[in-house]
């Protein structure tokens, strides 16, 4: 019993987190998002480890941890989404209900939302996805697609990324319906597809492929002093670039 609190505990604290940056995402509160989505991804990491180390795992802890991650790693990055969809400057329309309301009910409804940023929830939905895969596959020492975790960490880094001083000037380009839609279709699928990733963890059985992890963990410290907590954004897009480059090298 006090075997499996532990790891239970640890995956509770991860949902904490992703609550706690919902409440902080409607504020436009970036910064606070992305630290505790990072503490989300490191107690998703521990709870793993400690259940594995205290042979603890079981089937409710798996479920707990998915349900954890689905706010953390999905509707988090979903809300970011919103708020830059909102932003970018889409109007923001009032939708009266009055007349369907007020004869049944005698309430006073006025919904004020814009429309095009609710596409920001196919990430959540394509994370919900991942992660139900996830569950009825047997675990590997690699991925197939893109974790949640790591894409939950681009969006929530890419609003301090598109703020940095190196590219303030390209924010026009970054923060706008083009590339907010691209973005928002491109993780759905690449959490989706059979694509294989590499965890960072160090293989015996893999030591050729040990390099490619090492780089991914080398060439992110410059990505993270040079852009600050934005650079988590970029340090995603290395790692998938490296895999494509893992993924190649194991066809020759």
């Amino acid at each position: 019993m006090i075997k499996s609190f532990i790891p239970n505990f640890l995956t509770l604290l991860n949902l904490i987190c992703g609550c706690f940056s919902i409440a902080f995402a409607f504020q436009f509160q970036f910064d606070a998002v992305l630290i505790l989505v990072l503490m989300g991804v490191l107690l998703d990491f521990l709870d793993g480890m400690a259940a594995r180390l205290l042979h603890a795992e079981s089937n409710f802890g798996k479920q707990l941890d998915s349900l954890s991650d689905l706010v953390t790693s999905g509707v988090v990055p979903g809300i970011v989404v919103y708020q830059l969809f909102k932003l970018s400057g889409n109007r923001v329309l009032d939708f009266d209900l009055n007349s369907f309301i007020n004869p049944i009910f005698n309430l006073d409804l006025v919904f004020s939302i814009s429309p095009v940023a609710f596409i920001a929830f196919l990430i959540t939905l394509g994370s919900a996805v991942r992660l139900a895969k996830f569950n009825t596959t047997d675990y590997t020492d690699e991925f197939e697609g893109l974790p949640t975790p790591a894409n939950a960490l681009f969006f929530a880094a890419f609003p301090l990324l598109i703020d940095h001083v190196y590219l303030i000037e390209s924010k026009e380009y970054l923060l706008n319906n083009y590339t907010l839609i691209t973005l928002t279709i491109s993780s759905v699928i690449l959490m989706n597809i059979p694509f294989r990733l590499f965890s960072l963890r160090m293989s015996l059985r893999k030591h050729d492929y040990n390099i490619f992890k090492i780089l991914t963990i080398f060439l992110s410290i410059p990505l993270i002093l040079i852009f600050g907590l934005g650079g988590f954004s970029l340090v995603i897009i290395l790692y998938l670039f490296l895999n494509v480059i893992r993924n190649l090298w194991s066809l020759i």
